[in-house]
């Protein structure tokens, strides 16, 4: 199992950046996780969205699922699409993101994808891949991922601190948590994760590996690193777009 990060900024794409994005890839399996502002144009580099299995969508907010529009475009009328894509999503995502959608679009819309509601009580499969979805506490209704394949990959989505991360991270190969703070904002109640908490998460759940992401765009991300390592004895890695990792 690999992991590309196609996008890695919180809440607005920085420079030569992209907002939340991931492809987890097997040999038979293509896996978007979240679809964020910029996506689509890293995704081309890497394979024809036409090869993707599913997209999940992890919560609706805007830098997590906005390239879903242009990629209907290039399925409607750049590609001859064989079945709906299925997207995995919140329950209400598909009436949510159709509200910027004519009438006729929206018939459109959903012929290409297939809209599938995730709560914690489904196990969902993908090929061989099997998807557990956890909530965690955000600003609105988010659902962390635990990816089960021949690897075990976590991804915290957008969270602030709670002990249920411990277990969604539990044993990971790798753990994909968001790193929104810094300890200077460690008092802050604003729905999002320090650095040090995502450490400190990936130490106790014994995660071989943390992937820091969903640092604020003007941020130094390497301060980020420093402040997770306090915390955690494992490789400490920071997510870098159009860069491949093996989980």
């Amino acid at each position: 199992m690999e992991l590309i990060v196609l996008g890695a900024s919180a809440a607005y794409p920085y420079k030569g950046k992209a907002c939340s994005g991931y492809l987890i890839k097997t040999k038979k399996i293509n896996l978007l996780l979240d679809c964020g502002t910029g996506v689509l144009s890293n995704l081309f580099r890497w394979l024809n969205p036409m090869d993707l299995n599913a997209i999940v969508i992890t919560h609706l907010h805007t830098d997590h699922f906005l390239d879903i529009y242009p990629l209907r475009y290039f399925l409607q009328y750049d590609s001859i699409p064989s079945f709906p894509l299925k997207v995995l999503a919140p329950s209400g995502a598909s009436d949510f993101i159709c509200q910027l959608i004519s009438k006729k679009g929206r018939e459109q819309f959903l012929e290409l994808f297939a809209f599938l509601s995730i709560n914690e009580k489904i196990k969902f499969e993908i090929g061989h891949l099997k998807l557990y979805f956890h909530p965690v506490p955000h600003l609105v209704p988010t659902f962390g991922l635990r990816v089960e394949g021949e690897r075990k990959l976590a991804y915290s989505a957008d969270c602030s601190y709670h002990p249920s991360l411990v277990n969604l991270a539990r044993g990971a190969d790798m753990f994909i948590c968001e790193a929104t703070l810094q300890q200077k904002d460690a008092s802050l109640q604003i729905g999002h994760l320090t650095a040090r908490q995502a450490g400190e998460i990936a130490q106790q759940a014994k995660a071989k590996k943390l992937l820091l992401t969903h640092i604020w765009p003007a941020y130094d991300p390497l301060i980020s690193k420093a402040e997770a390592q306090e915390a955690f004895d494992g490789e400490v890695i920071l997510a870098e777009e159009n860069r491949r990792y093996e989980v």
